[in-house]
């Protein structure tokens, strides 16, 4: 991951808050950048600006994600799609880490098409709370 996110991430970090999660910082989860349960988002602290930002939007999802209806695989599938499309969307460089992550659950790319509809959907409401003209912080 590459770029410097720092108005993105206190965007995003505001919507959090604003959807009533708790984001809090934790050692205790590593190896995991970060997890997410209902009504709360943990990172891994000391993570690059850039991968902090993503792992944050990937929890986001994760946490948003059809939970009773899908399996962990589609969950972190979509998950870092949306992570992957955000990232993008605002100019981090994104390498090959969402594909290599996206890997790790089997490269079904059956199961990423399907995704696409709700990893669209996700995307859009994150990139629209973020957006410049929706906050009082510059980009």
């Amino acid at each position: 991951m590459t770029g410097d996110p720092p108005a993105y991430f206190e965007r995003l970090t505001k919507y959090i808050a604003e959807e009533n999660i708790a984001l809090e910082y934790s050692d205790e989860i590593a190896p995991a950048k970060g997890t997410a349960v209902p009504g709360k988002i943990t990172l891994l602290p000391g993570q690059a600006p850039a991968e902090l930002f993503s792992t944050c939007g990937h929890e986001l999802a994760y946490r948003a994600a059809r939970r009773a209806e899908t399996t962990k695989r589609i969950r972190e599938t979509e998950a870092e799609g949306v992570a992957f499309v955000v990232c993008s969307a605002i100019g981090l460089g994104t390498g090959t880490a969402s594909q290599d992550y996206v890997g790790l659950y089997g490269r079904d790319a059956k199961l990423l098409v399907e995704s696409l509809e709700y990893a669209q959907q996700t995307a859009s409401r994150i990139l629209t709370a973020i957006a410049p003209e929706n906050s009082a912080t510059p980009a």
